[in-house]
């Protein structure tokens, strides 16, 4: 899987939040049911079974002796109404009521009252008998228990509320705080740590880790910068002792063809001179206030590296020719400049057999042009873009793309590879980032 097909970071915060939530809402959803559930014992049509049961027995009792007795206290109760017969005892709303099924619960012939029950009015010639089941107690039951799940709820909402506000404050806000140490220590500044005074053990041991890094990173620019200093002097040394001998030789009459081979000895000390400057520059940290701001006078570069470059063109029949030139005047060393249009002059030379290269230089952005047979802009693209992903150039790539890319880098400049209207290449080196504006 690709970087780029990879979803976005989800935070353990969250993970954890959105769980714990579920959760929750799972054992309220079980609580709930659970209510109704009880309801539905209420409202259950056993009673009305149980009330069926219990009535038929009492009318066939009271058809076989008018003087049996019915139940007219406890959960079931039963009374026979007919003509002659005291009804005081009766609950008032069943005494007119005609024969058929009644309950405070439901549906079911609903009387309005303060009691709780299930009652089935049967016939019982002459009269009727009624029979009720007081389901008070239940009721109340179910409505305590109701209430203590409720609270129960309520509690448990409360406790998950409390659950996420403790990670926030003991796992979230610990790390944003390491991070944020972590983001304001000065990479220059030598023995900078982050605090390791924490309460949990955990974030402990990643500031402990964190630091023994910082230690190592540490010690490891130490070693580069050592070895840069050392670097610089051993390169200095014998540049310097082949320019010279370079000039001595200039001063001999030497014959023809190797005045050829010692003006190529010259420029190829001088590029290599400039490319060891621009890599030792690259390799420091840029320090704002550290010293002079140097300037480089884009308009009167130009032409002197088209100049340098008139050897590279050989007996072949390609023109290396300025075109338009701003005056424009850039905040940034000579020799970086020069280096990042060298390589991209130079490439499109080596690249074009016929026709025309040339450097311009409009509202702060550099244009080396060919004619239509230069560098193939595609892989030079890709080439570039590899420089940039990668600290050192790729296998057998030289190390012109990697420079600019880097050049480009320390001071936000912009290159573009394309193709032109008529089928050449064209590179455009944006420096606007570097200008210095008139006033």
């Amino acid at each position: 899987m690709t970087a780029t097909s990879l979803p976005p970071p989800r935070s353990i915060h969250w993970l954890t939040s959105v769980a714990l939530v579920v959760f929750g809402s799972l054992i309220l959803m079980a609580m709930t049911i659970q209510a109704f559930r009880s309801q539905d014992l209420i409202e259950h049509s056993t009673w009305q079974s149980i009330l069926q049961a219990v009535s038929a027995d009492h009318v066939a009792r009271l058809q076989a002796d008018r003087g049996t007795s019915l139940p007219a206290s406890g959960i079931i109760r039963s009374w026979y109404v007919g003509p002659g017969t005291d009804t005081s005892q009766v609950p008032p709303h069943l005494r007119t009521v005609p024969p058929g099924y009644y309950s405070s619960e439901g549906d079911h012939g609903h009387l309005s009252t303060r009691d709780s029950y299930h009652a089935l009015v049967a016939d019982a010639p002459p009269g009727r008998v009624i029979t009720m089941i007081n389901i008070n107690d239940l009721e109340d039951q179910q409505n305590r228990d109701s209430v203590i799940t409720a609270l129960f709820g309520v509690l448990l909402a409360l406790l998950i509320a409390g659950v996420i506000a403790w990670l926030h404050a003991n796992l979230v806000r610990p790390i944003r705080e390491l991070a944020a140490h972590m983001r304001l220590i000065d990479p220059q500044s030598r023995g900078a740590r982050i605090p390791t005074n924490y309460r949990h053990a955990e974030i402990q041991v990643i500031a402990h880790a964190s630091n023994a890094h910082l230690e190592r990173v540490e010690r490891f620019v130490e070693r580069e910068r050592s070895l840069l200093d050392q670097a610089s002097h051993e390169f200095r040394t014998p540049i310097a002792v082949i320019a010279g001998a370079v000039d001595v030789l200039k001063q001999q009459s030497l014959p023809t063809p190797a005045q050829a081979v010692l003006e190529r000895m010259e420029l190829a000390v001088s590029d290599l001179s400039e490319t060891m400057v621009a890599l030792l520059f690259l390799a420091r940290e840029s320090e704002a206030g550290s010293g002079p701001e140097e300037v480089s006078v884009l308009h009167e570069l130009l032409p002197r590296v088209v100049e340098d470059h008139q050897h590279l063109l050989g007996q072949a029949t390609t023109a290396l020719r300025i075109g338009q030139l701003d005056p424009t005047i850039v905040a940034v060393p000579e020799a970086m400049v020069r280096i990042a249009v060298s390589n991209l002059t130079r490439n499109a030379i080596e690249n074009t057999d016929t026709g025309y290269v040339e450097l311009s230089l409009r509202d702060g952005i550099i244009c080396v042009t060919d004619s239509g047979s230069g560098f193939d802009p595609v892989e030079a693209a890709r080439r570039y873009r590899e420089s940039l992903r990668h600290g050192a150039p790729a296998r057998g790539q030289g190390i012109g793309l990697f420079l600019i890319g880097r050049i480009c880098d320390r001071f936000g400049w912009k290159l573009s590879i394309d193709r032109t209207a008529m089928g050449g290449t064209r590179a455009a080196l944006d420096v606007r980032a570097s200008v210095i504006e008139e006033r």
